[in-house]
């Protein structure tokens, strides 16, 4: 059997993945572990991640699903030094965790931008970005100690053209990218590469109550005329994730959507 041109190198590895237990957080645990990763799952809610724990245990048995809020930087020491003492080591981290606490559910571009209560905007940043420096402080600099890291941030194509209504998120989103490329100049050397990728509307419970006129809006602007499923952005993750990866610091969106740049 001849080898594939492209080996992603992910069997063995140890892996984190936050927002895990919904939509594209947890298709990309699912196709890690598929690839022979040992996957802890991290989530605010232990009832959505058990679920996906329990999933992956069908076809693999190096899970754990871990209860952390990546906006509280206790949490997330906590539930690191626990993968640690569970598997040794980290190697790729999938910053997913997200939240769209700024809008209606269901609803795109409701406009609050002047109605926001800052506490909602605190709990965006809090967990989009926020949640992302807590991980990366955790985690990064062992990683740079071992000489190998993967990190993929997960951003939104809201962060480049803005967003009607939605200040806090695409603030975070938007921070995000930029955070990421800090990170990336300094732990590069170390060779821990930190990359983001930046979706376009995902077809996610997220929009389970999203009429079915605003799918048609944004399939009629993207230049693949659909909308993402969550394997989508899950193959883009496990490309950046891969061993043998000459990429640091930059951003990649999904399908067309990110031709609005």
């Amino acid at each position: 059997m001849s080898k594939s041109l492209v080996e992603y190198g992910i069997d063995g590895k140890i892996a984190i993945v936050t927002g895990a237990g919904s939509g594209v957080g947890r298709e990309t645990a699912i196709q890690l572990a598929k690839m022979g990763a040992k996957v802890a799952l991290f989530g605010r809610g232990i009832e959505s991640i058990s679920i996906v724990e329990k999933e992956i245990k069908e076809f693999s048995p190096d899970v754990i699903a871990i209860k952390c809020d990546v906006g509280m930087k206790d949490e997330v020491d906590a539930a690191a030094k626990q993968v640690i003492d569970a598997y040794g080591r980290i190697d790729i981290l999938v910053n997913n965790a997200g939240i769209e606490a700024d809008r209606e559910e269901g609803q795109m571009g409701g406009d609050m931008l002047m109605t926001t209560p800052i506490e909602q905007y605190h709990r965006v940043l809090d967990t989009n970005l926020i949640g992302h420096y807590n991980t990366m402080t955790a985690i990064v600099p062992g990683m740079a100690e071992r000489k190998y890291g993967r990190v993929v941030n997960v951003s939104s194509v809201t962060a480049f053209g803005g967003g009607v209504g939605t200040a806090a998120y695409v603030a975070s989103k938007a921070g995000s990218i930029v955070q990421t490329k800090a990170f990336a100049r300094k732990f590069g050397p170390d060779n821990v590469l930190i990359n983001c990728v930046a979706p376009g509307m995902v077809d996610t419970p997220m929009h389970k109550t999203t009429p079915r006129e605003q799918f048609t809006m944004v399939e009629r602007g993207s230049t693949l005329r659909r909308v993402a499923q969550p394997i989508d952005i899950a193959r883009i993750i496990l490309y950046l994730a891969q061993e043998d990866l000459f990429m640091t610091g930059e951003t990649l969106c999904d399908g067309g959507g990110g031709m609005t740049r």
